[in-house]
């Protein structure tokens, strides 16, 4: 597939991707990053790498705990608008995950807020992994957050809702189409109408197992929501945390 054509491209750009999205709690994200930093107790003098970072949420409480803190993300909007509000320790760049290259080792990799299996081609998720570690010192850590696939499969079968957020109305039907979770999304503004979709492969705990085994690297722990307590099928996340097992 044409990397334009990819559904993320145009969507992470969309100024209506930001309105959709506007209530995610920065408090929440603090929340989160105390909590892994503490509950994995994670080395302060180590550089980050935020895979996915958006426009630099998680990255803002990352580049506190941390030495220094760099972010990628496809997204060139996203990007402007982290590099214009980052503090001292913080460099953003943009840059497909499949790809990157950054010239340098991290300490830890985090990829938050399910911001993996995104991909028709699902060698690509490897490829993902593989530039990942590839980027980690020896023993290094990946860290991802992800949406438990087990408790969606349970829970969606074609969902939708309406939502108004600054006069910009949202229509959004979820479904579950060939192990994808699809959120179809059309926007009316005004006279103004668009039509954008977001697409996540379902992949659950035994599916990362796998994927990791292939791409050196081993599960050390697995968490269900961001208050670090232990994961069930039952759980509102899938967090998993990796260590580099090749050298």
């Amino acid at each position: 597939m044409n990397k334009t054509n990819e559904w993320f491209i145009n969507w992470f750009d969309s100024k209506y991707y930001h309105i959709l999205y506007k209530d995610r709690s920065q408090a929440e994200a603090n929340n989160f990053i105390k909590q892994l930093v503490n509950n994995l107790i994670l080395d302060p003098e180590k550089n980050v790498l935020d895979l996915g970072c958006g426009k630099g949420r998680h990255a803002n409480t990352l580049s506190k705990f941390f030495k220094t803190l760099e972010g990628i993300d496809i997204s060139k909007e996203s990007i402007d608008f982290a590099n214009k509000n980052k503090s001292s320790n913080q460099n953003f760049h943009i840059s497909d995950m499949r790809d990157f290259e950054m010239g340098k080792s991290y300490g830890y990799i985090f990829n938050l807020f399910t911001s993996f299996g995104y991909f028709e081609n699902l060698s690509d998720n490897l490829k993902v992994l593989n530039q990942c570690n590839k980027h980690l010192l020896k023993d290094g850590l990946l860290i991802i957050d992800f949406l438990n696939a087990k408790k969606i499969l349970k829970s969606i079968n074609n969902s939708n809702e309406t939502k108004t957020i600054d006069n910009v109305n949202f229509e959004l039907n979820k479904s579950i189409i060939d192990n994808y979770v699809v959120k179809k999304i059309k926007i009316t503004d005004g006279e103004k109408a668009f039509n954008y979709q977001e697409k996540v492969q379902l992949f659950d705990l035994n599916n990362f197992i796998e994927m990791f085994k292939k791409t050196g690297f081993e599960l050390i722990s697995s968490f269900g929501d961001y208050n670090m307590n232990s994961y069930s099928e039952g759980s509102s996340r899938l967090i998993l945390v990796a260590k580099k097992t090749n050298t």
